[in-house]
């Protein structure tokens, strides 16, 4: 999203970064309308869950599962995933290039013709779409088209990788801050007086507070803690699996309340403007030769 904004200054980076979590989103409200599934399966379990166990026979049956790339219990000395994100996906409407496309297509018409915005900023809508599942193939399943999980997955999987936590999440933190550090080298204060001044200080400090403490903490620390501790103190509950709704219902607000960052990013946006381009003059600069 920030890089676009910084290529098209006239484009919203509140509505950019909105369609680039819009993947996330929507993989919520798909697993609470049980059109998406998960389910763990982490390395220091002696057993899969029994509903992890379900799942895959129900691939199996259903040509659902990519031999060889897919393992079970036992196959190719496979235990349990060794790592940060201990979980089978399926997920292939909310992570697919198809279905973002199709959605930043439907955004940039309305946009196009409702505020008449102009090509380059339609065609980055379309782009901060079709980003998360693209990068998120480096990290997770994530799919080519809507349909047979493992029909089109792309995945170099990334966070099955163990001990790649802290790496993860260096990589992210500096992907993120780059982005952000692009956006801001092109805007400037809206105005040149101190409430300006602190107030986009103050949302500065807001926003990565919220995108640390909050987006990053709850993946990558909150997450994996409440898993362990599920199948540590209560395994019968079977939590992060189809057979554990409500687990679902918690996963899914946890993604939704990512959203609360892009408030001082929208605050942000308020407070700054595009810079003016260096070439250009205030007009009582110029002299005027007779």
């Amino acid at each position: 999203a920030f890089p676009i904004c910084y290529l098209v200054p006239e484009a919203s980076v509140a509505l950019m970064c909105k369609l680039t979590m819009m993947s996330d989103f929507m993989a919520g409200v798909f697993l609470l309308l049980k059109v998406e599934t998960a389910s763990v399966y982490p390395w220091y379990l002696r057993t899969p869950p029994p509903a992890t166990s379900a799942l895959i026979d129900k691939w199996k049956e259903s040509g659902e599962w990519l031999k060889g790339v897919d393992l079970a219990k036992g196959e190719n000395g496979f235990e349990g995933f060794p790592a940060l994100f201990p979980v089978y996906l399926d997920i292939p409407y909310s992570h697919t290039v198809e279905f973002a496309a199709l959605l930043g297509c439907g955004v940039a018409l309305f946009m196009r013709l409702r505020y008449g915005i102009s090509a380059a900023y339609a065609l980055g809508l379309v782009v901060a779409s079709v980003s998360h599942p693209v990068m998120d193939m480096f990290f997770h399943d994530a799919y080519v088209l809507i349909g047979n999980r493992a029909v089109t997955r792309v995945t170099v999987n990334f966070w099955m990788i163990p001990y790649m936590g802290p790496v993860a999440f260096v990589l992210e933190c500096a992907m993120a801050y780059s982005g952000y550090r692009l956006w801001m080298s092109g805007r400037e204060a809206a105005a040149v007086d101190s409430d300006t001044t602190s107030s986009i200080a103050y949302y500065k400090r807001m926003f990565w507070s919220l995108a640390i403490s909050h987006n990053m903490f709850s993946f990558y620390v909150l997450s994996p803690l409440l898993i362990w501790c599920f199948y540590r103190y209560a395994p019968g509950l079977q939590a992060f699996t189809p057979d554990a709704y409500w687990s679902f219902v918690l996963f899914a607000i946890t993604m939704w309340s990512w959203a609360f960052a892009l408030y001082p990013i929208h605050k942000l946006e308020e407070l700054t403007v595009p810079k003016k381009s260096a070439g250009s003059l205030p007009e009582d600069l110029y002299i005027k030769v007779p």
